[in-house]
Formats: structure tokens, sequence, C-alpha cells
């Protein structure tokens, strides 16, 4: 799976558990940001380092 198709998975599931719950949790919207981070610096760091190659 693309890091791309994984971050467009995380965005569904945010707006899934937006659907269910009527409105984010504190801690809902935490845990959504830091796997959207952690899939961005691993995009940022594949993209770094095919540069390289």
């Amino acid at each position: 799976m693309s890091l791309l198709h994984e971050i467009e998975s995380l965005k569904r599931t945010l707006s899934r558990m937006a659907d269910r719950h009527g409105n984010l949790t504190h801690n809902c919207v935490v845990r959504i940001s830091q796997l959207l981070d952690k899939k961005l610096n691993e995009y940022e760091r594949i993209r770094r380092e095919s540069g390289r190659g």
C-alpha cells in the first residue's frame, strides 16, 4: 500500500469517527494527528532517500 494511499485511508477514518461520534474528542483528534504525522514523516524520509540514489 502506498504511503499516500495510507494517508487517504487515515483521512477517511477521521471522517468515519466524526460521523460516529457527532464530534471528535480531543483524544481522537490527537491520535489521528499523530498517525498522519508519522505517515508524512515516513513519506518525506523515503522521498529524501530516493533523491540521493
